[in-house]
This record gives structure tokens, C-alpha cells and sequence, in this order.
């Protein structure tokens, strides 16, 4: 929901992301969520905090390469038939580790922690990606 746009500077990519609340706060969770998973040495994406004009934006290196996409968890999710006494979690969980990506669990129960502490409230399937090759699919 918040404006995003990407930009250039030689060649590394930043995300620029600004804000869709009249009190400006989404940056500011962002830069200070990338210092809680840095303090605790969970994996993180670095983000930064930038006055322009009479707003506040946050700032990131880009972390998708030009041979890489992001898929959504609702887009794994769905690629997969779910059992019934499976919860989406657990669902979504196997079918990263069926694909190889090591420590899964590890990586959304530190996203989850993140969240809590934070008391973040937007977390669902849209909000958690994976970043996979486009040419291998892996």
C-alpha cells in the first residue's frame, strides 16, 4: 500500500519505499525493525531512514539480482495442494524445504519474532517472498 519506487546510483539498486499514514510512520518501522533482527543476528534486509521534503522515506539496497524474481507465500501456497488437518503455516513451511531452501523455519519463526516484538500487525501470505532464479526456477 505505501508508494514504492526503485533508483539507480551507478550500479547498485535501492528500494525507496514512503508512507500512507498522515504521521509518516512505515519508514521508521522499517529502519528500526533492520536494527532489532541486526541486535538479535537474525537475517535482515538494512534499511535506512531519509527526510525528503516534508516526509520521511526509507531507503534499501536491492536484494533481487536481474536473473531473480520474487514469488509471494500466497503464490507457493497455492501451487500445492493443501491437506486438511495441515495449517497454511506448516503447508507453506514443506513446500520451502521440498524446494531446498535450508532453514526455512528458522527464517519465519525469526520474522515472526521480529513481528511480535514489534507488534506488528501486517504480516499475511502477500508480505512473506522468496527470491528464486528465473532462468532454473530454483
Amino acid at each position: 500500500m505505501v508508494p514504492k519506487t526503485w533508483i539507480c546510483q551507478g550500479e547498485q539498486r535501492y528500494l525507496v519505499k514512503g508512507n500512507y499514514t498522515s504521521y509518516g510512520q512505515e519508514p521508521v518501522n522499517e529502519w528500526l525493525a533492520s536494527r532489532l533482527c541486526e541486535l538479535l543476528g537474525f537475517d535482515y534486509c538494512p534499511y535506512a531512514v531519509i527526510k525528503r521534503r516534508t516526509s520521511l522515506i526509507s531507503v534499501c539496497p536491492g536484494f533481487v539480482a536481474d536473473n531473480e524474481e520474487i514469488i509471494t507465500a500466497d503464490q507457493i501456497v497455492a501451487s500445492e495442494q493443501k491437506a486438511n488437518d495441515v495449517s497454511e503455516y506448516e503447508h507453506y513451511i514443506r513446500i520451502l524445504e521440498d524446494h531446498g531452501i535450508e532453514n526455512a523455519r528458522q527464517h519465519m519463526e525469526e520474522t515472526l519474532i521480529t513481528d511480535y516484538l514489534l507488534m506488528n500487525t501486517d504480516r499475511h501470505l502477500r508480505n512473506f517472498r522468496v527470491i528464486r532464479k528465473v532462468e532454473t526456477l530454483e
